[in-house]
């Protein structure tokens, strides 16, 4: 994650909208951060956990990572 700049990057609050985000072909939900280019993608436990009390508990997944834009939302 060392290259935050460029199309390839995506987060949450980057004001491109909303997006749908597949991993090696399947939809996965609740994603914070993902790089299509390296092929990484930052998503929420579901259910959602806080194993510390304070911050939802978080892991990376690695794979095809593809980002499609949702039209008119």
């Amino acid at each position: 994650m060392a290259d935050q700049s460029g199309e390839h990057v995506h987060w949450a609050d980057d004001g491109r909208g909303q997006r749908e985000v597949f991993l090696d072909g399947e939809r996965i939900d609740c994603v914070t951060y993902c790089d299509t280019k390296v092929g990484i993608a930052v998503v929420a436990e579901m259910p959602l956990r806080c194993t510390d009390g304070k911050h939802i508990d978080y892991r990376p997944v690695w794979g095809e990572i593809n980002v499609v834009p949702l039209e008119g939302v």
